[in-house]
């Protein structure tokens, strides 16, 4: 998305060093674990020590995190490699 990247590139040329684009790591258990909460919802209730997150933060549809993705600085998930298995 153009206008993210351009956000982001803002955001980076005015912030003190260390400069960073993405303010955190795209390959957290809790990024994975979001795409895989209904595959192995344990693994999320360990993680968020007992209890689901929040709803609006819980993963609904592909569309609605492709949206969130492409719209929202502060979302840097990517797909996970179950994605593309066939």
């Amino acid at each position: 998305n153009p206008e993210r990247l351009e956000t982001l590139r803002k955001r980076f040329i005015d912030m003190p060093e260390p400069k960073f684009l993405y303010g955190t790591h795209y390959s957290t258990p809790g990024y994975v674990l979001h795409f895989l909460v209904r595959h192995a919802p344990d693994l999320m209730l360990h993680l968020q020590r007992g209890k689901f997150d929040a709803p609006d933060r819980t993963f609904t549809s592909i569309p609605s995190s492709f949206r969130s993705v492409t719209t929202n600085s502060a979302d840097v998930k990517e797909l996970i490699p179950e994605f593309f298995a066939g």
